[in-house]
């Protein structure tokens, strides 16, 4: 089943910029051990960019939507690939013992 393609809504793609900007704060984690401020200033830093990436995150998945998510899930190479391959997708069972 396809789900139809979100047209043009401005949540739809403020919230799916949200949620790329929320990834975007990552590479600034290595950084903060060498701001020039105190280690409790750091850490601070540390849970300030945690939390701030979380809050983007969830705000964006708001204004995107389940329908919105799902399509840009479907987007992704990695999982467009699976669905074509129907093999790759399966888990390997695990050996008993």
């Amino acid at each position: 089943m396809t789900l139809p393609r979100p047209r043009g809504r401005a949540s739809f793609w403020l919230g799916a910029i949200l949620v790329l900007l929320s990834f975007a704060i990552y590479p600034t984690y290595p950084l903060v051990p060498f701001l020039p401020i105190s280690l409790w200033q750091k850490g601070g830093v540390g849970i300030a960019l945690a939390a701030l990436s979380w809050a983007m995150f969830l705000a964006g998945s708001a204004l995107v939507g389940k329908k919105g998510l799902a399509y840009l899930k479907d987007c992704l190479p990695w999982h467009r690939e699976s669905r074509s391959r129907p093999d790759v997708a399966r888990s390997v069972p695990r050996r008993q013992p």
